[in-house]
């Protein structure tokens, strides 16, 4: 089994400082155990009043599926803290996964990737991701109670080549591994 542990190291590092706690964060969720796939790229999260910087990191490993998010966040010090969140999930434990690739249906790019959403169920509970609601008057001050999205999937990782371009080509790659070892214990 090949060990890409540095590949991992070479992509964290393009998108944080080699002295980042992020990092080490990310080492001590690892272990010592081998890197098999990974997918790594940041994100810009706006929450109801901030907006602020995120890195996600997707590794699957000899036996484990490990999930990292790690946050710039302003909320509990307003000098601001990383806020780093590590899950790991057994790779045996994942009950289903689900590929769904959208193509171009005409057009000079007939066939060719658009979309593609992975979804992994481990069972651990329903997910949901809920906003408080706003309409679109600034000095509104109702309330517009909340909005948002529950499923049932433990994971889903979606990406599309307009808006995800810089990790797209890399994020098809993962899924593409992370179907394959998954269809492996099958």
């Amino acid at each position: 089994m090949i060990d890409m542990r540095n590949d991992l190291d070479a992509a964290l590092s393009s998108l944080v400082a080699p002295e980042s706690p992020v990092l080490a964060d990310i080492r001590q969720a690892l272990g010592e155990d081998v890197v098999r796939a990974f997918y790594v790229r940041p994100e810009t999260v706006f929450d109801a009043d901030s907006v602020y910087d995120r890195i996600v990191a997707f590794i699957v490993t000899g036996t484990r599926l490990v999930l990292v998010y790690s946050d710039t966040n302003y909320e509990m010090d307003t000098r601001g803290e990383y806020v780093t969140t590590a899950q790991s999930v057994r790779l045996d434990s994942i009950r289903e996964h689900h590929v769904v690739r959208r193509r171009e249906f005409r057009g000079k790019r007939v066939g060719q990737l658009n979309s593609i959403l992975l979804r992994l169920r481990w069972g651990a509970a329903f997910s949901q991701d809920l906003q408080p609601g706003a309409c679109d008057d600034p000095t509104c001050t109702n309330d517009h109670g909340y909005v948002g999205v529950a499923t049932n999937e433990d994971l889903q990782l979606f990406l599309d080549r307009h808006v995800d371009a810089t990790h797209f080509a890399e994020g098809v790659a993962f899924i593409d591994e992370v179907e394959r070892i998954l269809g492996q214990l099958a």
